[in-house]
């Protein structure tokens, strides 16, 4: 099977805010993104199985994964219950991966410095799943000759 590399994933990234609060004294910064794959790109995530690959995982979710790490280490019954407490919070934690973005993500962050850092996560993630879906496509017995 011959596949010819399109490259022509897209992202689409939209920025909102809203107030909360009692008087609306609080800002949430919303970024909803979604990546459109065209059908050759779809088919190379699923033949490679890279859907379920995370691009971006937020802070929270970074620390939960370490507390249950160092939890499970402990090889206690007090750190097997604080293991399963903090597994928990690490799935309610915001994380993003390939079938995500396709269905589409949306965050939320009362950061600013946050949403940014996801949005840019998320665009050099994109791009680093591009170069992956580029590679993978010419795994069809072709030669590649580098000139060093």
């Amino acid at each position: 099977m011959e596949v010819v590399w399109e490259g022509q994933m897209k992202l689409s990234v939209r920025r909102s805010q809203r107030e909360t609060g009692l008087m609306g004294s609080k800002v949430v910064f919303a970024l909803d993104a979604k990546i459109e794959p065209t059908e050759v790109e779809r088919q190379l995530i699923k033949r490679y199985k890279l859907g379920k690959i995370t691009i971006y995982s937020s802070e929270a979710a970074q620390r939960h994964g370490a507390a249950l790490d160092e939890n499970l280490n402990r090889g206690t019954w007090g750190g097997l219950a604080k293991s399963v407490v903090r597994l928990g919070m690490a799935a309610l934690s915001l994380r993003c991966t390939i079938d995500s973005l396709t269905s589409g993500q949306h965050i939320e962050c009362q950061e600013l410095l946050e949403l940014i850092t996801a949005e840019e996560a998320i665009v050099e993630a994109c791009n680093n799943a591009k170069l992956f879906l580029e590679t993978a496509a010419t795994f069809d017995g072709r030669e590649v000759v580098v000139e060093i």
